[in-house]
């Protein structure tokens, strides 16, 4: 079965490779690669470190340790030539990964215990920028020198490791080159599915531990009250592979006893969660017995991959330079709030739900309007001028915030006057943006902190009715270089968020539980949205033009446009 494992993850190692070499999305619809079983080393860099030196020193043997951290073939072969053979037997590299800035690494004088030449201890000094822990969660680090403790000792007349942290420790430059992210799926109101980024070495076990995470470890404490687990009362007992990539998923007792609809979610969380990194198909069984599971019932969060804008006079899908419109929406919207037309307060910003049925929009006064489809009509939602740029979520509710009241949400049912307060978010001493993501279980908010600009995303935690209740712990804070201007949603695992350049625009990709990359576009814009199949951000620009990037070009794809609008989801499956 290691071979076939390993197959699994060459399999992985090439996909996230041609992903990322195109600067293509890292998540979504498995695409097969590479014929499987082909040689890992010719899908995805791998570094083999050379492992300790004959008469090497104390400090040397330190060194060597460290980076043969990064190579975790064999289960960190290489690196445990530099323990004792008991400290080999004990040390489990998997316990925590700290990715540090390898400029600041600094191992110290080796001192001799008193009395024993033969043994002593050396301590070394790292300075993480994030840390994976054994389950997989990624966190970023809030600074500070963490101080790691060795102890040495001589072995047949060479200096050998005797006691070393659990743990390795990955300079942050080759980080994403030796782990791969993975997407756990759980489950969110309204039966959609929400990811949970988790990171693992290229090894073997990949897909034991991929499996042991999603059954035995569940979601995210920060994402807990905001998602579920068909598993939970499950545990895992064994995978399987085959020759034909079936994965097998041995799970305890208690697995037989659930319902229809928990089982047939608990193939869909494995389906999901193993599909894209080229498992063929899962089965499930219980004390040896094959468990069946009838079809599942989940709604797509997948959008519709046109661009929705407002012109001076028309509102709907941009088509080829034409304009499709919106039944019941576009009329009302161009009518009223286009520059063109009868009223006097046009729109600035546009969400629309996903089954199109009404739509959220912000003024130039900084009213809150809410646009149904059924009956072609409006009503404004606030005609207060201080909130920030609302977003509409899954469930009807508009989302704002005033920005000097950063502890508080507000959320607006459909028919309802009042918006409801969204308590929970008290790490943002100021809000100037939001948005909900499409699976309506997270919400990504930007701000200062302590004056410093920052992103944070949090879990939505929501009655059984889908009306929110209040957000869970912050996933993270993450600081800015500058202010930011506008934030997105452009996959369903990474945030994005712009702030202003001189005549360009710099955009920070950031995986929601992971790494981030800074992107600059040669233009000015003044919104963001989703991209796509073959990018994920739309910009538009101060020029009108629609934007969307192709690798490190950004082309132009319609023009005319006022207003870049964000619907939030897929529209229901014509009957």
């Amino acid at each position: 079965m290691r071979a076939r494992r390993g197959a699994i993850a060459a399999v992985f190692a090439g996909i996230l490779v041609l992903g990322g070499c195109a600067g293509l999305p890292i998540d979504g619809t498995f695409q097969p690669g590479d014929e499987v079983g082909a040689d890992a080393p010719e899908l995805r860099w791998q570094f083999t470190p050379d492992g300790p030196a004959e008469g090497a020193s104390p400090a040397d043997i330190v060194y060597g340790f460290l980076d043969a951290g990064e190579s975790p073939a064999d289960d960190w072969g290489i690196a445990r030539e530099f323990l004792t053979d008991e400290a080999a037997a004990g040390w489990d590299p998997n316990a925590r990964i700290t990715i540090d800035d390898i400029n600041e690494r600094n191992v110290g004088e080796f001192a001799a215990a008193e009395g024993a030449a033969n043994r002593g201890e050396a301590d070394v000094r790292v300075t993480p920028t994030a840390t994976v822990d054994e389950n997989g969660r990624y966190d970023l680090s809030d600074g500070g020198v963490r101080p790691l403790e060795f102890e040495l000792a001589l072995v047949d007349g060479e200096w050998r490791i005797s006691s070393a942290p659990d743990g390795v420790v990955v300079q942050s430059g080759t980080f994403a080159s030796i782990f791969t992210s993975t997407s756990l799926v759980f489950s969110a109101p309204g039966d959609r599915l929400v990811p949970d980024v988790r990171w693992f070495p290229d090894t073997a076990e990949l897909l034991d531990r991929i499996v042991a995470a999603l059954v035995d470890d569940g979601p995210s404490p920060w994402l807990e009250g905001a998602v579920r687990s068909a598993f939970d009362g499950v545990d895992l007992r064994g995978v399987e592979l085959d020759d034909d990539l079936v994965a097998t998923v041995a799970l305890s007792s208690e697995a037989a006893d659930v319902g229809l609809a928990q089982r047939a979610r608990m193939q869909t969380q494995l389906e999901q969660t193993l599909t894209p990194i080229g498992v063929q198909a899962v089965r499930m069984t219980s004390v040896g017995d094959r468990l069946a599971a009838v079809g599942d019932e989940v709604v797509s969060t997948e959008p519709d991959s046109r661009a929705i804008v407002l012109t001076d006079d028309a509102f709907g899908y941009l088509t080829a330079g034409d304009i499709t419109p919106i039944p019941g929406l576009s009329e009302p919207i161009a009518e009223q709030f286009a520059p063109e037309g009868d009223g006097d307060d046009p729109a600035t910003s546009i969400a629309v739900a996903p089954d199109l049925s009404h739509a959220i929009l912000q003024t130039e006064s900084g009213t809150l309007v809410r646009v149904h489809a059924d009956d072609a009509t409006w009503e404004v939602l606030s005609f207060e001028s201080d909130w920030v740029e609302p977003s509409l979520d899954a469930f009807g509710y508009a989302w704002s915030a005033r920005p000097d009241e950063p502890g508080q949400l507000r959320a607006w049912a459909d028919g309802e006057p009042d918006p409801a307060t969204v308590p929970g978010l008290g790490e943002l001493t100021e809000i100037s943006g939001l948005e909900v993501s499409r699976d309506g279980a997270r919400i990504a908010i930007t701000g200062r902190q302590e004056n410093q600009p920052a992103l944070v995303v949090a879990g939505i935690r929501r009655d059984d009715d889908g009306a929110p209740i209040a957000l869970t712990a912050v996933q993270d804070v993450v600081e800015l270089l500058d202010d930011a201007e506008d934030v997105a949603w452009v996959s369903d695992t990474i945030v994005a968020v712009t702030a202003a350049g001189e005549g360009r625009t710099i955009i920070r990709e950031q995986q929601v539980g992971g790494t981030s990359e800074r992107i600059t576009a040669a233009l000015v814009a003044t919104e963001i949205t989703y991209g796509n199949p073959r990018s994920r951000e739309r910009l538009l620009g101060d020029d009108g033009f629609i934007y969307v990037r192709n690798t490190t070009q950004w082309q132009q794809a319609g023009g005319g446009a006022v207003v870049l609008a964000t619907q939030m989801g897929a529209p229901p499956p014509a009957e």
